[in-house]
């Protein structure tokens, strides 16, 4: 994932905006804790709503604890508690085999510096490796099937856009959940769905922001491929987003935490995505940003 899962952050109340950022330091801390310091270069926002998702689903009371942080020694910083928290080691091992084929994709795309980081972290993605097996084999095969994409230059954004949502599918379906869990398996029908659907938008705004940049490397991008317009990529996006809403909507009774920051993250933090997208474009390119559309 690619750190275009997060909340609109101006439109969180003060509390909500806190419980978050508990959250991302917390996954870090549990980073560090289960991988080792230098994993915590790898933190991301993705898996940061990941732990908070599930951590919402199983029903757990997370509470936070002040901690020093490294990044930040002159005060102490609020983190949810590791813990006894199966959501965040969860979300931490999925961050360590995400970042695992991020860094070797950005190394085949000549960023040869990347390899120079995954050298230490060999260790520890063999461990993460072990530890969820499954989801280290589904997303390989997903990373398998998107290169078969890029070799055959298919210019259809939905086909290369479905090998991120069965990936998103699988970490979704091998979650950690309570057997007790009130209506489990209807919630274990509804999260690879749900998981699909973000998935695809991830892809979809990723290949939308690097267009550029992939355009002057010469490397495979299919809204390069099939020049489709703004209008019609963000109407492609917005349909994974809104099928992602959906799903999410079944599951709502069910959450027992953190609600206003995951209702944020879906109904604005992913539309959100794409106005920070193109806003950055037009920044890049002189642009006023209310021309955009016009010119």
């Amino acid at each position: 994932m690619f750190g275009y899962v997060k909340p609109n952050i101006p439109e969180l109340r003060v509390r909500e905006k806190e419980r978050y950022e508990a959250w991302y330091c917390g996954l870090c801390r549990s980073l560090g804790k289960r991988y080792g310091q230098k994993a915590r270069l790898l933190l991301s926002y993705d898996c940061a709503f990941l732990a908070m998702f599930l951590s919402s689903v199983r029903g757990e009371s997370s509470s936070c604890e002040k901690h020093i942080c490294p990044v930040h020694p002159l005060r102490k910083k609020k983190l949810m508690v590791r813990r006894e928290n199966p959501a965040l080691d969860y979300a931490s091992d999925v961050c360590l085999i995400l970042a695992k084929f991020k860094l070797k994709d950005d190394v085949r795309d000549g960023r040869p510096l990347k390899k120079a980081l995954s050298l230490p972290l060999l260790r520890a993605f063999k461990k993460a490796k072990k530890r969820l097996p499954e989801v280290y084999a589904a997303v390989e095969k997903s990373v398998g099937d998107l290169a078969a994409v890029e070799k055959d230059m298919t210019s259809s954004p939905d086909i290369a856009a479905n090998t991120s949502g069965e990936m998103l599918r699988a970490i979704m379906a091998n979650a950690p959940l309570p057997e007790e869990l009130p209506a489990i398996e209807d919630i274990r029908r509804i999260l690879p769905e749900l998981g699909f659907f973000i998935g695809r938008a991830v892809y979809l705004l990723d290949a939308w922001d690097d267009r550029e940049k992939d355009a002057k490397k010469k490397l495979y991008n299919p809204f390069n491929l099939s020049g489709m317009k703004e209008e019609d990529a963000e109407f492609a996006i917005n349909i994974s987003v809104n099928s992602a809403i959906s799903a999410y909507n079944l599951l709502q009774e069910r959450l027992h935490s953190d609600r206003g920051v995951l209702d944020n993250i879906f109904y604005e933090g992913l539309f959100a995505a794409w106005d920070r997208i193109n806003r950055k474009a037009c920044a890049r390119n002189g642009k006023p940003d209310e021309q955009r559309k016009d010119g």
